[in-house]
């Protein structure tokens, strides 16, 4: 399931508890980055959809990748939304690793545990140890709960800000 915006609902909870120390943007384009190869081979039909991609050393290598063009990407266009009316906005580079690192790690756990096809530990197995029985809809179920209690937790703590 390439692009499914589901995997976002964690981190919501994530930004909550660290807020200014991760960045949802970076995390968010690292799910993106992630889904680039399964979209190619679903419009080629050559490969495997869960490739290497789909592995942890493989978002080893993505998470860097991530995390420096959404770095860049995510300031520039912070910055041209905010069309000059506040400071210029800088994802530090320790955010920008930790979402990126994040984003990938968890996209590879989260799959692991609904696709068989996976092998989360390539090079060292072919096997799925991951791979629990829990369908596709659990999960969704489960990153929109944590995406709704993350929101939650954010609006609390706006509340508690706002009335200090």
């Amino acid at each position: 399931m390439p692009f499914t915006p589901f995997h976002v609902g964690p981190a919501i909870s994530v930004k909550a508890v660290l807020d200014k120390k991760f960045s949802l943007l970076v995390f968010a384009w690292a799910q993106v980055v992630m889904d680039l190869q399964p979209l190619v081979v679903m419009l080629t039909g050559r490969g495997q959809i869960h490739g290497i991609t789909h592995t942890f050393v493989g978002a080893v290598v993505l998470g860097a990748a991530a995390a420096v063009s959404g770095k860049y990407l995510g300031e520039l266009g912070l910055n041209l939304l905010a069309f000059g009316k506040r400071p210029k906005t800088v994802i530090p580079w320790r955010v920008a690793l930790l979402s990126g690192y994040l984003g990938t790690v968890s996209h590879v756990l989260l799959d692991a545990m609904i696709y068989a096809d996976m092998a989360p530990f390539w090079p060292f197995t072919d096997a799925n140890p991951l791979r629990f029985g829990v369908t596709s809809f659990e999960i969704i179920v489960f990153c929109v709960v944590s995406g709704v209690a993350g929101l939650a937790v954010r609006g609390v703590a706006a509340l508690v800000r706002r009335g200090r």
